[in-house]
């Protein structure tokens, strides 16, 4: 490979000797430009593609030191190694050479072994250089194609990032993420079922802690971006001193199931729990009441005459009674109570309360749908049936009971509670 080397020096015969040593190396295969003065050598670096210069120090008009703070401003020239060459061996100069940009100097007069070993060592220093570079820009380019988050970091700093996340924190490059993001757990919010950072040292650990929790679970954390929330897995790998951590954005698939969730869960018209979800909500009641010893009861509902109103006014009319009627009960019942469709124009209720108690309740609720005037129809009554949640009760046992009452209210005459 032919290195082409610029030799800047104001006295010509510095200049035939500098040509002379590196163009007659065995070792290597240099192409020697000349200039006699800073201005001659700026144009040449303009013109040609340069790998390293050897600068004198004392010239005129524009002096080493000044040449060499305008070759390391030029976007185009500030990445070729400098070797100043000079006579000046004090302290000061010495510094003001590195200070200036400089990454060697040379004493005059030179010994030509230590001048060819030193050029020969920058140049492969700058190919190492450029090797690292093109790696990195590779590897950065490989993160930026990734839909993934990707952080490179140390546990606390950001090493790299990849462009989806600094996208998604609104950051433009590295530095910005850097300077104000800080830790990216500090993002994470604190919430039963994320993982999340609680104090300076989990901080300083958060990593390590999570790789432990990575083991035997998934993790998910959550990001609150412009007041929404983003819900995303992740997963950290430690290579060597730095670690590796991913985020996969889940919030659109959370989102769904979450709609699953509450479509299994729920009554598509009413939005009340649906029969399945009762079973659920009654079991762990029965549960709760056994082993408190307190009371509880449990009312089955139906609308009165309800057929002759769909076949009357027609199943939109009879859906938006259902509907009036469940936010009427609503009004009169607390968190704490189960209030369930389950099915047709059937209600199911539990209180917390003795049968006595829940009487008076289902009594209550009978004149509330009695007096309340709805749409068209202006007037529904409903007939209930009460029983009360005995040690040894199963959920069809005390249902067979509630059932049996609503059925004793429907043939005495309905818009009445009855108790089994």
């Amino acid at each position: 490979m032919t290195h082409n080397i610029l030799c800047i020096d104001d006295i010509q015969s510095n200049l035939f000797t500098l040509k002379s040593v590196l163009e007659v190396s065995l070792e290597d295969n240099y192409n020697v430009f000349t200039a006699s003065s800073a201005h001659d050598g700026l144009e040449v670096l303009l013109k040609e593609h340069i790998d390293l210069i050897l600068l004198d120090v004392m010239m005129p008009e524009i002096d080493g030191y000044e040449a060499a703070k305008i070759i390391k401003s030029n976007k185009k020239t500030k990445k070729i190694p400098i070797i100043f060459v000079t006579a000046k061996k004090d302290d000061e100069s010495i510094g003001l050479c590195y200070e200036v940009g400089g990454d060697d100097y040379i004493n005059k007069p030179f010994n030509y072994i230590e001048l060819l070993a030193r050029v020969r060592f920058h140049l492969k220093l700058k190919y190492k250089t450029q090797l690292l570079s093109k790696e990195k820009e590779f590897t950065q380019n490989i993160l930026d194609l990734q839909d993934n988050f990707i952080i490179v970091t140390d546990s606390n700093k950001a090493i790299s990032v990849n462009h989806a996340l600094l996208n998604f924190l609104d950051f433009n490059n590295l530095e910005d993420f850097q300077n104000q993001c800080g830790c990216l757990a500090d993002r994470f919010i604190k919430e039963d079922g994320y993982f999340s950072v609680d104090s300076a040292q989990d901080r300083f650990l958060w990593i390590e802690n999570l790789i432990n929790k990575l083991e035997t679970n998934d993790v998910v954390v959550k990001i609150l971006k412009n007041n929404e929330e983003y819900i995303f897995t992740i997963k950290a790998n430690n290579y060597h001193d730095y670690f590796i951590v991913t985020l996969t954005d889940i919030t659109h698939i959370t989102n769904q199931a979450l709609e699953y969730k509450h479509e299994a869960n729920f009554d598509a018209l009413t939005q009340i729990y649906n029969r399945n979800m009762f079973y659920r909500m009654i079991d762990r009641k029965m549960k709760l009441v056994r082993t408190k010893k307190s009371p509880l009861s449990f009312i089955i509902l139906d609308i009165d005459h309800f057929k002759k109103v769909n076949d009357t006014y027609g199943h939109l009319i009879g859906d938006n009674i259902l509907k009036n009627l469940v936010n009427l009960i609503k009004k009169h019942t607390r968190e704490s109570d189960i209030f369930a469709r389950w099915g047709g124009e059937e209600f199911v209720i539990t209180f917390e309360v003795n049968i006595h108690k829940g009487k008076q309740i289902a009594e209550s609720l009978r004149k509330h749908i009695e007096q309340e005037k709805f749409d068209v129809v202006k007037q529904i009554t409903c007939s209930f049936g009460i029983t009360e949640f005995k040690y040894n009760d199963t959920i069809e046992s005390i249902t067979k009971r509630a059932d049996k009452a609503l059925y004793e209210a429907k043939n005495s005459g309905r818009n009445k509670v009855c108790e089994a």
